[in-house]
């Protein structure tokens, strides 16, 4: 069906682009897309993560604002759990020779879990997954490692060439 000339090319594009990212296979990916389904939609990618129901919720009344805040799950119901089961566990996991699927991913996972419950340190990585997938589909570029100190360096040069 996603071959056929009556499927938007964007939408084909979309899943091409998410197949590519590591931790993510075709079926995930057209899973997603379909979920989505406009991404224009989504100004921003705060806007994409409440959309999945990533968002840490609301828990105040008067001048109490409560500090033990979970997701909101507001969202979609499906595209939540396969970025749970499929895409997060697959992205920090390794392979049989130690390697890590997503290197950067997992030291992300693995500092986060010296502090916090697992749970709460895997929905953190699902929170920046939604952020990669966001700027994948925006940019219409595919994924590419990076390093966080990389990133930053990255940044400041592509600010100095603005000026």
């Amino acid at each position: 069906m996603i071959q056929s000339d009556n499927f938007p090319a964007t939408s084909r594009q979309h899943i091409e682009l998410l197949n590519a990212m590591s931790g993510i296979g075709f079926i995930t990916a057209a899973t997603l897309i379909a979920e989505i389904r406009d991404f224009r939609l989504f100004k921003s990618p705060k806007a994409f993560t409440a959309f999945f129901g990533i968002d840490p919720s609301v828990n105040q009344s008067g001048k109490f604002n409560g500090d033990r805040n979970k997701i909101s799950k507001r969202g979609t119901r499906i595209g939540r759990r396969i970025l749970f089961t499929v895409v997060a566990m697959a992205s920090i996991r390794t392979t049989r020779t130690g390697e890590a699927i997503n290197p950067v991913l997992r030291t992300f996972y693995a500092a986060k879990c010296v502090s916090k419950k697992k749970k709460v340190a895997l929905v953190a990585v699902i929170h920046k997954l939604l952020h990669y997938i966001f700027a994948v589909l925006r940019d219409n570029k595919p994924y590419e490692f990076r390093k966080p100190e990389n990133h930053q360096s990255w940044r400041t040069t592509k600010n100095q060439i603005k000026s």
